[in-house]
């Protein structure tokens, strides 16, 4: 009889069980041939239509296996080997077919009927021989038996020990990883068995539900039910520590409906509905319950592959959410404190957003630029890019009513709205303030408003070190209207203060002003006199006459002057503020004081610095200063003899000061004086009055400077502090400049 059997090229393969054709040791010889006509030639063959040809398709269904499958007839001839095998030992089946297996792998032992002789089954490990090499290999036969109980055929199946071993090793090292995975992570995570749960919904879907979801729903008790029927495998140690279960027993098991608060089954249902949908997972924030009772917000999450899905494991997560919801919480309340804070505050607040405009700043550091604030102002349309760039983010109610705006008026885009065109120059400077994260001092400005109205405010702003475009930048705005008005009323104040002090102290300076006056009106009484005898006696000589005129207009000039001087003491008016040299100030006001320097036998000594900066001042208040500190200095040296009574005053340069030192060698300041002296109505004179140095130390504040009073080793000595022209100037003209609200 002709097998017919395919090859892997499709060629026919004849096995030939013909007299004279068996081998000694009984293997039967297979024809390999393109047609079952070139075997009709063979000795003791069948005619052709006799022979039975089997039509199969050129795949054996053992190739679809990925371990070696070899077919074996009870001498152990082979009869069928699969791709597998060829892979496994590098034959290909035409050389293996036909060939006695121990003799083709070199293989040391029995044949199949003496292996399985009174067994169906044996398995072991054999040492064969492959195109590369001897190879240890796990083997497992398989007897296949007729009806009388004889051995009819062996199937093989077999794999490399060192592929078993490779296998086993990624199986433990995917094993380890996923136990680290699942134990390691602060997750808690559960293993289900959801077998029993998934039958029941199937039978639900089969029974005629369609929505399952509005099933479920309808009845809480249906959803508790299959809770009952989900088995916990296994949990980790996060989730024994999560619903505080004293170790992973009690988690696992049929008991997953006591983790599932009413208010979270619909939760739970949506999970079951994704598993029946076959979606990929399903995650949703809900709330569960921990042993003790207690509320769990958490993000739950359940996921499955489809090899764990074909045997109905998934993997649950849960993710403790609890700190975040409260850090959230916090963060809404503090967000709404703040809210608060920022509208009900009396001061007018912005907050600016940077994100655009910073953007903008950074293309141009990339070029270089240097000077922003410049570089913007240079250009219409560099600017207009900027302010479209900057936001207000937010603006409370207070900062709306000091700009004279309305809620109508705000742009949630650019801050044109806000600062027109001739106040740009301002954002240019708080721009460039931004670009070098530089903070901008607050500044006082005077705003017009749009009806017409001027405020003056002050302007404050904070800004994040980094300057991060993510954080907001807060601006401060103080109407100071009244203090402006507060501070000119004052001012005025302070002025007639110190013009009361002046009359106080010209009455102080009588006996000085009669006898400055005297003296020129004595002159000019002896030289009108002198020139009415001339005129007499000599009428011929004009020399003389012109003469003892000349000397009558100058004494009259001398005496217009000292009464010029003694009405700009007097006369009220307003401090005008101008450069000044203390040299110049003191030599105009020694005048005043010179016959009670003269009466009190005071020796006066001046030590001027060559080359002193000026400073600007009102120069009749400073010269007030002067004769204040000269005259309590004589007064003071009263009980001193008359040879130790000496006062020096002295200029000179300290920083961005001036200063002029008044030194007397009288009794000196009590100790803990040093400040009293300075406050209205304190005196440690019988007839003082105590507002002399009041005054004294209003006029020195007010032009910014400072008076301070010391004892000395022989008398007293106090110094008027003032700043260089340069910086009062600046400090005066800075009040036009101040910051937009962005830095």
């Amino acid at each position: 009889m002709y097998v017919v059997q395919p090859t892997g090229t499709g060629i026919r393969r004849v096995r030939a069980d013909v007299e004279g054709e068996r081998s000694p040791v009984g293997v039967c010889r297979w024809i390999e041939a393109e047609s079952l006509s070139e075997i009709e030639n063979l000795q003791g063959a069948t005619p052709l239509h006799q022979v039975a040809e089997e039509t199969v398709d050129t795949a054996d269904p053992y190739d679809l296996l990925n371990e070696s499958v070899v077919r074996l007839d009870p001498d152990g001839v082979v009869t069928g080997w699969n791709e597998a095998s060829e892979t496994l030992y590098g034959y290909d089946r035409a050389t293996a077919l036909g060939r006695d297996a121990r003799e083709l792998l070199e293989e040391v032992g029995p044949c199949p009927g003496e292996r399985l002789d009174g067994s169906d089954s044996w398995s072991g490990e054999v040492v064969r021989s492959t195109t590369r090499g001897p190879t240890l290999v796990q083997l497992r036969w398989k007897a296949r038996r007729d009806a009388d109980g004889r051995l009819r055929e062996v199937v093989e199946t077999g794999r490399s020990a060192a592929e078993i071993q490779q296998l086993r090793r990624q199986v433990r090292s995917a094993t380890h990883r996923y136990e680290n995975l699942f134990q390691a992570l602060a997750v808690s995570f559960f293993e289900t068995d959801f077998r029993m749960v998934g039958a029941e919904l199937k039978k639900l879907r089969d029974n005629g539900v369609t929505d399952l979801k509005e099933y479920l729903l309808a009845d809480y008790t249906r959803v508790r039910a299959l809770m009952d029927l989900e088995d916990v495998v296994d949990v980790n140690d996060a989730s024994v520590r999560l619903f505080g279960a004293p170790d992973i027993g009690a988690l696992l098991g049929r008991r997953s409906s006591r983790l599932w608060p009413d208010e979270s089954i619909p939760e739970y249902v949506g999970a079951l509905v994704a598993v029946m949908d076959k979606q990929p997972h399903f995650v949703c924030e809900t709330r569960l319950r921990a042993l003790d009772g207690g509320l769990i917000d958490a993000l739950f999450t359940v996921a499955w592959s489809p090899e764990s899905a074909k045997r109905g494991i998934m993997v649950v997560g849960v993710i403790d959410l609890r700190s975040q919801k409260q850090a959230f919480t916090e963060l809404q309340r503090s967000e709404e404190k703040f809210r608060k804070l920022f509208d009900a505050m009396s001061i007018g607040l912005l907050e600016y957003d940077f994100c655009d405009a910073d953007r903008v700043i950074a293309r141009y550091r990339a070029e270089g630029v240097t000077d922003l604030g410049s570089h913007l102002l240079a250009d219409d349309g560099r600017m207009q890019e900027m302010i479209d760039a900057m936001r207000v983010a937010a603006i409370n109610d207070r900062a709306l009513e000091i700009f004279g705006l309305t809620r109508e008026d705000v742009k949630s885009s650019g801050v044109g709205w806000l600062w027109s065109r001739e106040r740009w120059h301002i954002v240019g400077r708080a721009v460039h303030g931004r670009y070098e994260k530089r903070l901008i001092p607050p500044l006082d400005h005077r705003l017009r408003r749009p009806d017409g109205s001027e405020v003056n405010v002050n302007i404050t702003l904070w800004a994040e070190p980094e300057r991060r475009p993510d954080q907001p930048v807060l601006c401060g705005v103080v109407d100071i209207s009244e203090r402006i008005e507060a501070q000119q009323r004052l001012e005025l104040v302070r002025t007639e203060f110190a013009h009361a002090s002046r009359i106080a102290t010209l009455g102080e300076l009588a006996a000085s002003v009669a006898h400055e006056i005297s003296q020129p009106l004595s002159a000019i009484i002896t030289n009108s006199g002198t020139a009415l005898r001339a005129l007499e006696r000599h009428p011929s000589e004009p020399a003389l006459l012109r003469s003892l005129a000349e000397h009558t207009l100058g004494a009259a000039g001398r005496a217009a002057e000292i009464v010029t001087r003694i009405r700009s003491v007097v006369a009220p008016m307003t401090p005008e503020r101008q450069p000044l040299s203390l040299e110049t100030m003191v030599s105009e006001a020694l005048p005043f004081v010179r016959h009670e320097l003269k009466q009190g036998g005071v020796q006066l000594t001046l030590r001027f610095e060559q080359n002193l900066p000026s400073t600007c001042g009102d120069r009749v208040q400073l010269q007030q200063v002067v004769v204040n500190l000269v005259l309590n200095a004589i007064q003071a040296m009263q009980s001193v003899p008359e040879e130790d009574r000496e006062i020096e005053i002295a200029t000179a340069r300290s920083g961005d000061l001036v200063t002029l030192t008044v030194d007397d060698t009288g009794p000196g300041i009590p100790a803990g004086a040093e400040e009293r002296v300075f406050d209205s109505f304190f005196t440690t004179k019988p007839q003082g009055m105590g507002i002399g140095l009041a005054v004294c130390r209003s006029i020195a504040e007010s032009h910014g400077g400072s008076i301070t009073a010391m004892a000395c080793p022989k008398g007293a000595r106090f110094v008027l502090s003032l700043p260089l022209a340069a910086a009062a100037s600046e400090e005066e003209g800075a009040a036009p400049n101040l910051p937009s609200g962005a830095e």
